[in-house]
């Protein structure tokens, strides 16, 4: 994402250029579904690369997840997900490096959205050392990772399968079935759904320490995608998409780390009806 340089704050006409700005990348994205592969690849971020604030250790969620997974390109040396404002770096006795440029982020504020400027740990004196929370995950087994989502058939698992996929796999599975439960139908014909589920899965696969290995979808989904992204509204859409993808993500993760995961392939969370999705959701 775009760089800006040690300055006051962005007004407020920055972002509605912030929302534009992740509708195009995840429009781009859209547009190389159809070359197969790791076509999400960018938005990849784990262990250490997740984004996150080093100083309140909270994950940055939503629309923030995916601005500052893109973002670490833009500065050198970013090699993990710590950001935060100058103003919280000082407060932990840190200071901005002369000359260093942050990158633009969102804040959810009662008068509505904000843009910010944050930091990476890089860019900051005495940068602390990574937090213990968002260190890389044990490599798992293709069995283990049944286990891990609660998919215990008794049959083993080739260890020759990648077992990126296998998680990749697993984690559509749970978004998909955790959205229904909560009333939130994925599918390929709902364009803002099938996003946000994608996104949803890549955020579990990172946050248990995996790649993301998304299905290529069809081509008029991805097309739709591309096309309602790059419409006057694509900036609200990505930030609805991207809010609700990190709430499905959190009730996946929520029953995987409690260990709550229905078996033998039901793997996802049960959850209250009227659960609420399409607000910012960030932190």
């Amino acid at each position: 994402m775009n760089a800006t340089s040690h300055s006051p704050e962005p007004t407020r006409d920055r972002v509605e250029a912030v929302l534009a700005h992740v509708a195009e990348a995840l429009a781009d994205t859209a547009e190389t579904s159809e070359g197969g592969g790791p076509w999400t690849a960018r938005w990849d971020a784990i262990g250490p690369a997740q984004p996150h604030d080093p100083i309140t250790a909270a994950p940055y969620a939503g629309l923030n997840r995916l601005l500052l997974t893109a973002g670490a390109a833009a500065v050198a040396d970013a090699e993990t997900g710590a950001w935060a404002t100058d103003v919280a770096w000082y407060s932990a006795g840190f200071r901005i490096i002369a000359g260093q440029q942050g990158v633009i982020a969102l804040r959810d504020t009662t008068s509505g959205l904000k843009a910010v400027t944050v930091f990476n740990a890089c860019q900051v004196t005495g940068a602390p050392a990574p937090l213990e929370r968002f260190a890389a995950p044990p490599p798992f087994t293709n069995d283990q990772i049944d286990r891990l989502f609660g998919v215990d058939d008794g049959q083993p698992r080739s260890t020759l399968e990648p077992t990126d996929r296998r998680a990749s796999q697993l984690s559509a599975a749970a978004v998909a079935r955790a959205g229904a439960r909560a009333g939130y139908e994925i599918g390929w014909a709902d364009p803002k759904r099938s996003l946000a589920g994608v996104l949803g899965s890549l955020m579990v696969a990172n946050t248990l320490g995996f790649s993301y290995h998304p299905e290529m979808p069809p081509p008029p989904a991805a097309q739709a995608w591309a096309d309602r992204l790059r419409s006057p509204d694509g900036g609200r859409m990505a930030l609805e998409v991207s809010a609700d993808a990190s709430r499905l993500a959190a009730i996946v993760v929520e029953r995987i780390a409690t260990r709550q995961i229905d078996s033998l392939g039901d793997v996802s969370a049960d959850r209250p009806d009227g659960v609420a999705f399409s607000h910012n959701g960030m932190r």
